[in-house]
């Protein structure tokens, strides 16, 4: 039988009153509630936390708290004092509304380089954390030695977003999945971007702990970020498994096609264990060489 795969959709809004209505229109669509702190006003915060518990009571998924500087996706600049001070207020605010099933995700670098993170982890437990990098640029050199700093802290979850140029940058996304799931650890790994669409919709079937899907198109947190619904009902991604045929659209671009909504709705209405993907890549020949088998 096919495991049903977990999607986390993020809220991201700008004012604390607006986070109710967001979070339960997640809950709708997703399995996991991302709550983007650094997304509110500065002078929200207060607010926000306040009504932590409110929301934690309102809904019974998961969530997982982020407070993301803007050199990592975030959507302003937040130095690594404010990163800590914010860290340190959850970890009190979780003290009085315990919830065992929510996380945090903080960045590896403020873990590898700030002391005052350990006693941190310490208090928020390790088995709660998740250690995330994430590279706007490219793929990374080293990304396997990168992989195995993250997985020497104490994080029980690590995460690694890069940007995909090309649909054969998502190979090594699949390898360092493949890698994970040999050794036991639980890994989030996805290209961004539009080449790197595939690894949002196939992670999961090969080991990626959660995908991301938006609450629409218009909130996207990532580049190439799909709609939880598209993720759902269009690529079908809980039938997705190893056996799975899968199909697509070589070319660039091909984000504008509507070959997927077509051969994906054929694949459903004949009960296929199939999914049409849009590929973007610059060199076909090289696709076909590298991705093909």
């Amino acid at each position: 039988m096919k495991s049903k795969a977990r999607i986390c959709v993020p809220v991201c809004v700008k004012r604390a009153p607006e986070l109710a209505g967001a979070v339960k229109r997640a809950a709708e669509l997703g399995d996991v509630i991302e709550i983007r702190f650094d997304c509110l006003e500065p002078a929200e915060f207060v607010e926000a936390l306040k009504h932590y518990g409110d929301l934690r009571e309102a809904v019974s998924s998961p969530f997982i708290v982020t407070f993301r500087p803007q050199n990592q996706g975030g959507f302003r600049a937040i130095d690594k004092a404010e990163r800590i001070q914010f860290w340190t207020e959850l970890a009190q605010l979780w003290l009085r509304n315990q919830s065992s099933d929510d996380l945090v995700d903080i960045e590896a670098e403020l873990l590898f380089e700030e002391p005052a993170m350990g006693e941190l982890i310490d208090r928020l437990g390790a088995d709660r954390v998740i250690c995330s990098h994430h590279d706007f640029e490219g793929i990374p050199n080293g990304l396997e030695q990168l992989y195995e700093r993250m997985a020497a802290t104490s994080a029980r979850v690590i995460k690694i977003a890069v940007q995909a140029n090309d649909a054969t940058d998502c190979i090594s996304i699949f390898k360092l999945l493949n890698r994970a799931q040999r050794e036991g650890r639980e890994l989030i790994a996805i290209a961004m971007g539009q080449a790197g669409v595939m690894t949002r919709i196939l992670g999961p079937s090969r080991g990626s702990w959660l995908t991301y899907g938006s609450l629409d198109e218009d909130t996207a947190t990532a580049p190439g970020q799909l709609t939880a619904r598209e993720l759902r009902e269009l690529y079908r991604i809980d039938r997705i498994d190893q056996q799975t045929e899968i199909t697509g659209l070589i070319g660039r671009p091909v984000s504008h096609s509507i070959s997927p909504h077509i051969h994906n709705a054929a694949n459903a209405q004949a009960n296929l264990n199939a999914v049409f993907l849009p590929f973007e890549a610059n060199d076909i020949d090289a696709f076909i060489r590298r991705m093909v088998r």
